[in-house]
């Protein structure tokens, strides 16, 4: 459970030249909202919401609204910059304590697999997180996933995941990782007419030569 109180305003104005003027002020637009509740369009810290989006990667945060009581909520999306990476607008969502949520959780590679280390094998990820639904407080910050035991074209589903009382939400045949074969690349050599057609120029003229 979070300590840290993420403290944001309320706002009113919207649009593009508001939104660079807040970050040109070190402020971040966003949205709170909530099961059942209206919308409210706030205004970030930039220093004080990268540190919560650093500390907490999928579990609950305390956020605080003006001077209104602390509220649990979970992160819900990011929007950056694609090439500045400047925080663009976060999405934050109130939770119940006593209601189940769908959240997006890490995923965490473990370990060096055998068909990897020892058998020259590639390893390749599917997928980098995982839909979960669980109570908040039952939230994992992410999900260790062991590939050590894997050999050369072994990988690793959903279905292997069991995480108590966290249910696995999608496709559990989804692979998350698997160990490849490498790719072998041949490359065709090809010899150059204009170096053999010299090479028989100067036979020739030596031939020439021999005869005269």
């Amino acid at each position: 459970m979070s300590e840290h109180v993420l403290q944001v305003e309320s706002r009113e104005a919207t649009g593009k030249e508001y939104a660079k003027k807040l970050r040109q002020a070190g402020k971040v637009p966003g949205v709170f909202y909530a099961h059942n509740e209206k919308s409210v369009a706030i205004t970030f810290d930039e220093r004080e919401i990268m540190k919560t989006l650093t500390s907490s990667e999928a579990g609950l945060i305390d956020i605080q609204i003006g001077g209104d009581k602390t509220r649990k909520a979970i992160i819900k999306e990011v929007q950056t910059d694609p090439i500045k990476n400047y925080l663009v607008h976060v999405d934050v969502m109130g939770v119940s304590l006593e209601e189940k949520i769908t959240v997006s959780v890490p995923i965490h590679i473990v370990g060096e697999a055998v068909g990897v280390k020892d058998q020259g094998g590639i390893l390749h990820n599917y997928i980098r997180e995982v839909e979960v639904s669980c109570l908040p407080l039952d939230i994992p910050e992410y999900i260790d996933v062991d590939v050590s035991e894997l050999n050369m074209g072994d990988s690793i589903q959903l279905s292997i995941l069991t995480i108590d009382k966290v249910s696995i939400v999608g496709d559990l045949d989804q692979p998350i990782v698997s160990v490849l074969m490498p790719k072998v690349v041949i490359e065709e050599v090809v010899e150059e007419e204009g170096v053999e057609e010299g090479v028989e120029g100067e036979e020739e003229a030596e031939t020439s030569e021999d005869d005269s």
